[in-house]
Parts: structure tokens; C-alpha cells; sequence
């Protein structure tokens, strides 16, 4: 210890006097005239912490009044001299050790560090600087912003107190918390093995849910040693009288195999006490937690030096690449001119400092990097083979747009300013001058011809003759029906219109013969348009269980993606069946194979609503690897399940952001999140006005903004109403690119009927449902497990309970709280069964354990029934195929299965009745299920029978249900209101006062209350 140290605290109201006079003594330097030692110097200066001036009732709110007092004290609070030298007792720090404080204010911590001259201090405030350097002359302190510091050594030991929650900007453009950014900078300027100990607020990394991307920030730099927790008042001297601090250990990590980092815990190692014993309390401390990573930094300085010579040869590389180029500059004689200025921009990137009038973040931009003088150099040799300059301007096409350039400084200087912003290629073609453009009139009459074809919405277009003879001729011979099998006459003139274009997407309902259409459009593309080769992608089940069978049924050439080399079998006229895993694991050597055939394919993306998650990696794969195919059909049932957002991935998928999608929405919508559930959204300018649609994720949000801002929930239906926003763009565009058709349509036959069946709780039941609802805490943790963290459980409880009354709503017997008989929902289709005695039947659930409750009710009421049970994980897709002629040979069998189970292309056509007493989220779900027994070839009547509780949360997914098909069949070109879906679903009962609703009590929390209908 160099000064002895006063624990009496300088009163609030003085401390503001004393460090102006202790200033006023080093700049005068007349402390000794006076008779002020160093020592009473060390004492008497505080620092700006707690002496911001600004007063609350200055500020109109609390943030303001924050925020201000952070520009003024920024975040300088002197740790006390007790704290410090309980810190440095618990490093037991040697002569030898080199350690920083970058945030060092007047140097707190450098009293009680043994060797003077091994300090080194940052600081932003010059008056705190000028004490240090006065107190510590030997050590070195910098007036630097921590940001801009670049010591050149590696320390031992960082230790601090760096500000809190202050917001800094990094060099990768972002913001994070000032006690964060610290930690980052001491990774920086530490030695492998070296140890960071730092006073961080007590909420710093406190919660493993919501700081889980700071934990793994540094997880990946250090291993975590342990953290002690300080008393409330540790900072009470400056004013600060009831604080929540700890004090955290960390080590660097090191590339040394045998040593393994710890992760880190949120818990503390130690509470110190208020009246703490400095010498005990940091040999306890120590022993806890210290000693291993110290005995660690100790006995492996070898290694660290190694490391360390390492990490130099980084740098030594840079040096050796720059000295090469430099070499070869100076060698060639047309870039010798240029040796000298290069040499200049090196030793600049060397010697570069952050200007005192430059903010940070603008310095940031500005800065020579190791990438930038690369660049430079490499430009400069690229002069030792320079194109010839000539008197002459040009118009060129790069990277989607025209722009003339000059070939001479002369010739761009005559460049007219009308000139010389280029032009993007899309505006060019919707301009339709291609005279403007010489050199490209042929492939600007190319673009807008097919921008005009494509356009062309399909009702305004007619039967093309020749295709139209081709489709009349075109015939296939089913060997395994013995059949010969053709188009109809609706499906001829849909598949006409879409072959006149590049790209479309089928719409037809499910049974409709979507496989049928592409075999039919791949087979005229490769026979009349000179296209490579087809590629199916679909998912695994239909590829293996439907097109796989098909192709070889009707003898078509085919080849199935299973492995890489199955790549090099594809020849021209081929059909090519991939999965939509398979194009997720060979995306790389896909892309590859694309550009070997020139794009030149005709795509086919069956189901393609698979790829409606824009996040998934099967949609992100797909479209890197089809997105340029010159020819692609998109057929699905349904193109969106939930949300109109979900159709941006498949119009992605065919345009490629291209001129044929085009964004002419003037507006675009947003709600706030305080906004009130019944307000009209808030509207912006659309940035993207008269442009394509940008890719990816932009694009997804401007779809959205633009259409539908808001997704439907379970709860809050009837508050908010789902409009449909530039619903007359939005059909423009469906208009020029899906044909819908649904299944009546397509096969001329009104089979399907759908029935609702509304059930009433049983006095047991409601009693499970009301425990549910009222006493969730008390059932969550037989159902859910705990991850562990609070917040996290607190986030999750809502959804939980939904999930559970759902599953009571299926099958209340699955939960271990329900004491009665079966089930009302149960015996309602049992007794449907058995009503049906000569009948087949399928009965769709969408959850195992419920499989099992309606599995055990119908051996026991039904005995003599074959019973037919089909889940995802008992049975394969081969047992599925040969269960369709095993359940149609038992005469009366029920097939009992998850939805799930049969969701495309296993197909069951002579099953005429169908119970589903488990509701999906939408109804594309459960028709993907449904018309498994609705098929082209059926003739019989089909009946759909839902089965409800009516005023259970079933009410509510039935309401959600109708308000997203609402949606989907707008999207299929039919704008309905809810009444007429209504009917369709023969719902002729009062939904909406059956709804459950979510309303927060007087407490502020969240609960469920029952619908206004009374429950017998």
C-alpha cells in the first residue's frame, strides 16, 4: 500500500469544493508550498460520481433526467480504497505482475499493486488523469477513451470498475452495455490464462434466459471463476447509498488442449459481509475460487509466451503478405510510380489515431483495417496490366443495372449528369425504350416480352392451340391399375395457361391430380422447350410414397437423390425426385450442379406451402439452389396455412425478386405494441415503392407490412378484425400467378360434407376444465417440465395452459386429475363407430397420448371392430401403402391415427366417414388429413364430422380456424366474409359468445375467463 487510506467519508455537500482545490494545488503545483502530501491528495479527490448537478424535477421524465446525468458523470464512481484492497488481496498479486485498469479513474486500484511501474491506467476524464499521473508518476496512464486504447503490452491482471449501463458502440456497428464492452477490451489486452476481476451491477449476467447472448459472448473468451456479492452500501461514501454490486472473476481462455474452461453460473460463491475482514475475507476468496486459475498463470508462463508468439504470427502474416505485395509493386515498372505511396498508406495504418474531434462511431468507419490496405495494395498491382485507356464513354450492364462509363479521365468527365446515374435493369424494361439502351435493344425487347407474358393475369388469357393439341393427345398408362389415364378438360385449360409462362404456382385442391399436372408439364417442357431435365422437390413421404410409385407405375424415366453420386446418373429427359432434407444436406453441391446445366431445368416444387417458413432451413436451401431455374411450377393445396406472410417465401421462390414482383404498395402498416387491440394500424411511405421486392428477410417484412401486419392469435379474435391491406396489389399479383381450383371444380362431383357436432361438458369434466383454468399452478408441473429458469417458466405458463386445456378438450381422461368415466367426446365417437357397423371409418387426432385414450375406448365398447392404429413412429411408409388394401379388405375396420400420420399422398379413397375430434391450428392442417379420403376417382359421398366442446378453448381454435381461411381463401381468389365460411363449415351456432378470452385481473396478471354462454 503506498497511501494510507481514510475510511471517515468527505460529506456530500464538500466534495465538489475539495476536488476543485485539490485540482487548483497539481496545476499550481503548489502542493508542497502548502503542505499537501500525496497522501492527503489521495483522500480528499472523489471524482464527478454523485455530483451531477441536474435535479429530477428538471426533466419531464425519469429516462431524460437518466440520461443526462450519464453524458455528465459518465458512469465515474472512484471505487472505495477498501474495496480495492480487498480485490487486489484476494489476487495476491507478485512484483513481476503486469496489470491494466481501463476505466482506472484516478487510479484507485494502483495503491495497493506492488510494482508501480508494471500499472498500466486508461482514463476519459482529464482531471482524473491529472491525480493519477500526480499520485502514480512511475505507472503509465493514458487520457484515452477505453475504445481507442491500444496498449502494446499483454497484462497478467485487468482489474476495474467500469461503468454501468452506459451504451457503447463496437466496430461492428452495434450497441452493448459500457461493464460488457469493458470485459471485451480486457480479451483484447489480456495474456492466455490472464485474469479479469471487475464490479459489475448485481443484474450483469444475472439471468441465463434473457443475458443468455452476453453469457455465450463471454463463454467464448473466458472461463468463469466465480463471483462475490458486495454489501447494498459499498459505495455509500460517494453519495450512493444502497447499490447492488458484485465482483466477478474470469480467465482467459487458452488454445492449450489440456486445459478446459468453466462455464458460467449465475449463482453467487460468496456474500460479503458489511463489516468484512479484509485479510480473511480475501483468503477465503482465494481458496475458493483463485487458486487453481493462479497456479495455472504461474506455472505456465512457457506455454503463454508460446501462445503469445502465436498470436504475433497473425500479425506477422499480415506483415508478410503486405511486404510481398509492396515487393512485387516496386518491381513491376508501371506500378513502381505508385511504391512510394503505398509504403506511405501502410505506415499510416501503423501509426493512425482516433482524431480528438471524431466521435467514435464515425471513427469506426473511417479507420484503415488490415482488409482495407490489402485492397489498396492489391489495386495498385492489378496497374501492372491496365486496360488502354481510350477518349470514349459506354454504356454497360453490371450487377442489374446500366451505366455509362468512361475509359479515360477525359471521357468521364464528359459524362453527362443525366448520365451518370445508372439505371437499374427493371426500370429500364418498365420504361420500354430499349432506342435508350444501345447495345441491349435485343435483350430488353427479350425481358419485356416475357415480363409482358408473364403478367398477363390468367383470366384474361386464352387456350394456346398448339399446346392444346399436345394436352388432348397426352396420355399415360397406369401399369399397376391397368389404366389408361388423361387430363380432364378443366385440368387441360389450367395447365395450358401456366405452360405459357415461366413460372406459376397450381392452387388445386387436395385430390385434384397436382402430381398429374407436373408430370404433364415437365414432359411437354422437355419434349417442345428443349429443357434439360425435371426436378421434383417434395417432401419425403410424398416423394417416396407418391411420385416415386407414380413415375414407375407409368414408366417414366426417373431418378431418386439419395446420394451424391446419384447426381452424375441424371441425363436429359429424366425426372429427378429429391426430398426436401436431401436439398437441405446437398445445398453446396446442388448450386454447383445448377450451374453445370445451365439453370436450364423445369422445377417442380410439390406441397410447396412446405417452404412457407421463410427461417426453416428447407426453404432457405430451396431457394438457393432453384431460385434462377429458367422454368418453375409450384403446386400446393393451399399456399398459405396461417398468415398471408406465408405465400412471400413460394412468390420468392418463382420471381426472384425480380420485375414480376415489383412492390407498388404506397403504404406500408405497423401496430405499436401499446396500441390498443381495436385501433387502425400506423402507416409509413413504402421505402420500396416501384422496386422488386428485396430478398430474404426484408422482403418477408415488407410483404407483411404491406398485406397483413398482424397475425391471428387464439385469443383477442373478435378485437381485432384481419383486414386485408392493398388487397387489390395482393390480387394483381395472385392474379398473374395462381390458378385455384377446388376439388369440386377439378373432378365436377360435390362430395363433401362437412358436420359439426357440439358437445356439452359433463359436471366431472367441467370440474378438470375449471381446475385447469383457475388452478393451473397446481397441475403445470405433473405435464410441463421446468427449464430451470423463472423468467423463462413465467413466459412459457400461458402457452402451457393453452396446450393443456386443449388436451382436456380431446380427451380429458389423459390427465391424471380426472376420477371419471369416459369421456362425453370419446363415447360420441364410439358410439358414431358403432352406429356405422358396416361402415369403414377414420377417426384423426393429432396428439399420441389422446391416440391412446380413444385406442382404449373403442377395444373396450367395440371388440369384434378391427382396430387400425397408425402413428409417425410405428408405423413406415411402407406399412401405410400396404395398410390401404388390408383396412378396405376388413369391410368395417376403423383406422384410429394421428393426422400427421397421413399427411400427403397415402390416400384411402373408400373411406366415406371421417371423425376428428382434435381441431389443428388452420384447416389446411386437418384438409391435408381429411382428403386422404377425398379423392379425383371417388364417387361416394364423403362425411367430415368435428367434434367440440361448446364454450371450451376449442371455440376459440374452431373461430381461429375460420378468421385464417378466411385469409387462405382469399388467396385462392375467393373474398368471403366469415358468415359464408360459416356455412361452409355448417357452423349455425353462436361462436363468438362461446369464446374464451384472455384479460388481465386486478393485479395486472393474465387469466382466462369463460365465454358468455352458460356450460350445462
Amino acid at each position: 500500500m503506498k497511501y494510507a487510506y481514510q475510511e471517515e467519508s468527505i460529506p456530500q455537500n464538500k466534495r465538489k469544493a475539495l476536488n476543485e482545490k485539490v485540482l487548483y494545488l497539481i496545476d499550481s503545483g503548489r502542493c508542497g508550498e502548502c503542505s499537501i502530501s500525496p497522501e492527503d491528495i489521495y483522500n480528499a479527490y472523489t471524482g464527478d460520481g454523485g455530483l451531477h448537478g441536474p435535479e429530477r424535477a428538471d426533466y419531464e421524465n425519469y429516462h431524460a433526467y437518466s440520461e443526462a446525468k450519464k453524458e455528465i458523470e459518465n458512469g465515474q464512481f472512484f471505487t472505495p480504497p477498501r474495496l480495492c484492497e480487498f480485490i487486489t488481496a484476494c489476487l495476491k498479486l507478485s512484483e513481476h505482475d503486469l496489470v491494466a485498469d481501463l476505466t482506472c479513474g484516478m487510479g484507485s486500484f494502483f495503491n495497493f499493486i506492488p510494482t508501480e511501474a508494471n500499472i498500466y491506467g486508461c482514463e476519459l476524464d482529464v482531471k482524473a488523469v491529472k491525480v493519477a499521473n500526480f499520485l502514480y508518476p512511475e505507472a503509465m496512464v493514458e487520457c484515452r477513451d477505453i475504445r481507442t486504447c491500444q496498449p502494446e503490452t499483454r497484462f497478467d491482471y485487468v482489474v476495474g470498475n467500469p461503468p454501468f449501463h452506459l451504451k457503447w458502440w463496437t466496430k461492428s456497428g452495434r450497441e452493448i452495455p459500457s461493464q460488457m464492452y469493458y470485459c471485451l477490451k480486457a480479451a483484447e489486452v489480456l495474456k492466455p490464462l490472464g485474469i479479469l476481476s471487475l464490479i459489475v451491477p448485481q443484474s450483469f449476467l444475472a439471468d441465463d434466459f434473457t443475458d443468455k447472448g452476453q453469457i455465450r459472448e463471454m463463454e467464448s473468451r473466458f472461463s468463469f471463476l466465480g463471483q462475490v456479492l458486495f454489501p447494498d452500501n459499498a459505495f455509500s461514501c460517494l453519495g450512493v447509498s444502497s447499490f447492488p454490486t458484485k465482483l466477478q472473476f474470469w480467465q482467459k481462455k487458452t488454445a492449450d488442449q489440456g486445459w478446459k474452461p468453466h462455464p458460467y453460473r449465475t449463482e453467487a460463491d460468496y456474500i460479503l459481509p458489511k463489516d468484512f475482514d479484509i485479510r480473511k475475507d480475501a483468503e477465503y476468496t482465494y481458496q475458493k475460487i483463485l487458486a487453481f486459475a493462479k497456479s495455472a498463470l504461474e506455472n505456465n508462463q512457457s506455454k503463454i509466451l508460446l501462445e503469445l508468439a502465436r498470436l504475433r504470427h497473425t500479425s506477422n502474416d499480415f506483415r508478410y503478405r503486405t511486404q510481398k505485395l509492396l515487393y512485387h509493386i516496386k518491381a513491376h515498372p508501371l506500378t513502381r510510380p505508385s511504391y512510394a505511396k503505398c509504403c506511405e498508406y501502410l505506415h499510416r495504418f501503423y501509426t493512425q489515431r482516433q482524431p480528438d474531434d471524431m466521435s467514435y462511431e464515425q471513427w469506426c468507419r473511417v479507420q484503415l483495417t488490415e482488409k482495407k490496405v490489402l485492397v489498396y495494395l492489391r489495386q495498385v498491382l492489378q496497374k501492372q496490366n491496365p486496360v488502354p485507356k481510350t477518349d470514349c464513354i459506354r454504356l454497360v450492364k453490371r450487377k442489374g443495372e446500366f451505366a455509362y462509363k468512361g475509359y479515360s479521365a477525359a471521357a468521364r468527365r464528359q459524362i453527362e449528369d443525366s448520365k451518370r446515374l445508372p439505371v437499374p435493369v427493371y426500370q429500364a424494361v418498365l420504361e420500354n425504350t430499349p432506342e435508350s439502351y444501345p447495345g441491349y435493344e435485343r435483350l430488353l425487347c427479350r425481358k419485356r416480352a416475357e415480363y409482358e407474358a408473364q403478367n398477363i393475369p390468367y383470366a384474361e388469357m386464352d387456350e394456346d392451340p398448339a399446346i392444346a393439341r399436345w394436352l388432348e393427345d397426352f396420355s399415360l398408362w397406369d401399369s399397376s391399375r391397368m389404366e389408361e389415364i388423361r387430363l380432364n378438360e378443366i385440368q387441360r385449360h389450367d395447365i395450358n395457361l401456366t405452360l405459357q409462362k415461366r413460372y406459376a404456382l397450381l392452387q388445386w385442391e387436395q385430390g385434384s391430380g397436382k402430381t398429374l399436372a407436373g408430370i404433364a408439364t415437365g414432359l411437354y417442357r422437355m419434349q417442345n422447350q428443349n429443357v434439360h431435365s425435371t426436378w421434383v422437390i417434395s417432401s419425403a413421404i410424398s416423394i417416396r410414397n407418391n411420385w416415386n410409385v407414380v413415375l414407375a407405375n407409368y414408366d417414366l424415366p426417373c431418378v431418386f437423390i439419395k446420394r451424391l453420386a446419384d447426381l452424375e446418373r441424371v441425363r436429359p429427359g429424366d425426372f429427378v425426385l429429391l426430398t426436401l432434407n436431401k436439398v437441405s444436406a446437398y445445398k453446396k453441391h446442388l448450386r454447383r450442379h445448377m450451374k453445370r446445366l445451365h439453370q436450364n431445368i423445369q422445377f417442380v416444387l410439390d406441397e410447396s406451402d412446405e417452404i412457407s417458413n421463410p427461417d426453416s432451413a428447407r426453404s432457405q436451401a430451396v431457394l438457393s439452389c432453384f431460385r434462377r431455374c429458367r422454368m418453375k411450377l409450384l403446386t400446393t393445396g393451399t399456399s398459405t396455412r396461417n398468415n398471408i406472410s406465408e405465400f412471400a417465401p413460394q412468390l420468392e421462390l418463382l420471381y426472384n425478386n425480380s420485375i414480376n414482383m415489383i412492390s407498388w404498395n404506397r403504404y406500408i402498416y405497423h401496430h405499436n405494441k401499446s396500441s390498443e387491440m381495436d385501433t387502425e394500424p400506423d402507416y409509413d411511405i413504402n421505402p420500396y415503392f416501384g422496386q422488386p421486392i428485396p430478398a430474404y428477410k426484408k422482403g418477408y417484412s415488407l410483404f407483411a407490412s404491406s398485406h397483413l401486419p398482424e397475425k391471428i392469435t387464439v385469443f383477442g379474435m373478435e378485437k381485432r378484425t384481419q383486414d386485408i391491406y392493398n388487397a387489390d396489389i395482393l390480387n394483381d399479383i395472385l392474379g398473374k400467378t395462381v390458378i385455384t381450383r377446388t376439388f369440386e371444380e377439378v373432378s365436377c362431383k360435390d362430395i363433401k360434407r362437412i358436420h359439426q357436432l357440439l358437445l356439452q361438458f359433463p359436471p366431472d369434466e367441467k370440474e378438470i376444465y375449471h381446475k385447469a383454468i383457475h388452478e393451473f399452478y397446481e397441475m403445470r408441473d405433473n405435464y410441463f417440465f421446468s427449464t430451470g429458469n423463472s423468467r423463462k417458466d413465467s413466459l412459457m405458463r400461458l402457452v402451457q395452459q393453452i396446450v393443456l386445456l386443449l388436451r382436456i378438450s380431446a380427451a380429458p381422461d389423459t390427465v391424471q386429475e380426472y376420477t371419471g368415466d369416459t369421456p362425453v367426446k370419446v363415447m360420441a365417437a364410439v358410439e358414431m363407430a358403432a352406429e356405422w357397423e358396416n361402415e369403414i371409418i377414420a377417426i384423426g387426432v393429432r396428439h399420441v397420448t389422446v391416440l391412446e385414450s380413444y385406442e382404449k375406448a373403442l377395444r373396450e365398447y367395440l371388440p369384434d371392430r378391427p382396430l387400425f392404429v397408425v402413428t409417425g413412429a410405428n408405423t413406415s411408409f411402407a406399412k401405410r401403402r400396404a395398410l390401404c388394401q388390408i383396412l378396405q379388405d376388413s369391410g368395417n375396420g376403423i383406422l384410429l391415427c394421428t393426422q400427421q400420420s397421413l399427411p400427403s399422398s397415402v390416400n384411402f379413397d373408400y373411406v366415406n366417414k371421417v371423425i376428428i375430434p382434435e381441431l389443428h391450428y388452420n384447416n389446411s392442417g386437418m384438409s391435408q388429413f381429411y382428403f386422404r379420403f377425398i379423392r379425383y376417382t371417388s364417387t361416394e359421398h364423403k362425411d367430415i364430422y368435428f367434434l367440440t366442446y361448446a364454450g371450451s378453448i376449442e371455440s376459440n381454435l374452431m373461430q381461429m380456424v375460420l378468421a385464417k381461411e378466411k385469409l387462405n381463401l382469399f388467396m385462392k381468389g375467393q373474398d368471403v366474409d366469415l358468415d359464408e365460411i360459416y356455412d361452409r363449415f355448417s357452423v349455425d351456432y353462436d361462436l363468438l359468445s362461446l369464446l374464451m378470452r384472455q384479460e388481465r385481473d386486478e393485479k395486472g396478471k393474465l387469466h382466462i375467463r369463460w365465454g358468455e354462454q352458460k356450460i350445462a
